[in-house]
C-alpha cells in the first residue's frame, strides 16, 4: 500500500476514535433516569427523527429559505460521495472510469452549492453578523477538496493529491465545527427517543409520511 493511502487510512482511524471519544464524553444520557410512565414509542420518534422530520416543509426554517435548504442537501450529498471516493481509492480499489465520471453528477452541483452558500455568508449581512471566520475556513477546506475530487475525475489531478488533501480534512473533522456530523446524529436520536416516549411524535398527520 503506497504512503498516501496509508495517510488517508491513519487520519480516517484518528478521525474516528477522536469522534468516539467526544461522545463519550458528551454523549452521556441524564443520570435521573425518566420519572413519567411513557405514551408512546421512543422507536417511533427515532424513525420521524430521521426521516420525515427532514423534509423542508416541517421545519421553518428550511420552509422559508428552500433554495438554501436544497443547495445544503447537495453540497452535503457530495461531501459524503467525496468521502466515500477518498477512503475507497485509499483502500486501492481501482475504481472504473465510469464511477468517477457517475460521480461527477453529483460533485459538480455540489460544489457548485457550496460555493454559493460560502457567498452567500460573505455578502448576507445577517449571516455575516454571526459568523465566525471558522465558519468560512470549514466552508473552504470541504470545498477545495471537493474541488481535487473533481479534478481527479476529470484526470487532471494526480490521486495522491487528492488523497493528502482528504487526510487533512479528515483531521480536521473532529477538532472543529464539521464535527457537528457527530452531534447531528446523537441529538437527533435523543430528541426523537425523548419526544417519541412522551408520545408527541409523531403526529397523527405525519404518519402518511412514515409510510
Amino acid at each position: 500500500m503506497n504512503p498516501y493511502s496509508l495517510m488517508v487510512l491513519a487520519a480516517a482511524a484518528v478521525s474516528l476514535v477522536s469522534l468516539l471519544a467526544i461522545r463519550l464524553r458528551f454523549g452521556k444520557v441524564d443520570p435521573r433516569g425518566k420519572i413519567a410512565e411513557p405514551k408512546g414509542r421512543a422507536s417511533a420518534g427515532i424513525l420521524y427523527a430521521f426521516t420525515a422530520a427532514f423534509l423542508p416543509w416541517k421545519k421553518e426554517s428550511a420552509r422559508r429559505h428552500l433554495l438554501s435548504y436544497l443547495a445544503g442537501v447537495a453540497y452535503h450529498l457530495a461531501i459524503f460521495l467525496m468521502l466515500a471516493l477518498l477512503i475507497v481509492s485509499s483502500l486501492e480499489i481501482e475504481l472504473p472510469v465510469a464511477v468517477w465520471n457517475t460521480s461527477l453528477v453529483v460533485l459538480l452541483p455540489g460544489l457548485a452549492c457550496g460555493a454559493g452558500l460560502l457567498i452567500k455568508r460573505i455578502v448576507n449581512r445577517r449571516m455575516r453578523s454571526i459568523s465566525f471566520a471558522e465558519d468560512y475556513f470549514a466552508n473552504l477546506l470541504v470545498t477545495s477538496v471537493l474541488a481535487l475530487a473533481i479534478l481527479v475525475a476529470f484526470d487532471l489531478l494526480a490521486l495522491s493529491v487528492f488523497q493528502v488533501a482528504g487526510a487533512l480534512l479528515l483531521l480536521y473533522i473532529p477538532l472543529g465545527k464539521l464535527r457537528h456530523m457527530l452531534f447531528l446524529l446523537t441529538s437527533r436520536f435523543y430528541w426523537g427517543a425523548y419526544y417519541g416516549r412522551r408520545g408527541v411524535m409523531p403526529y397523527a398527520d405525519h404518519t402518511k409520511d412514515l409510510r
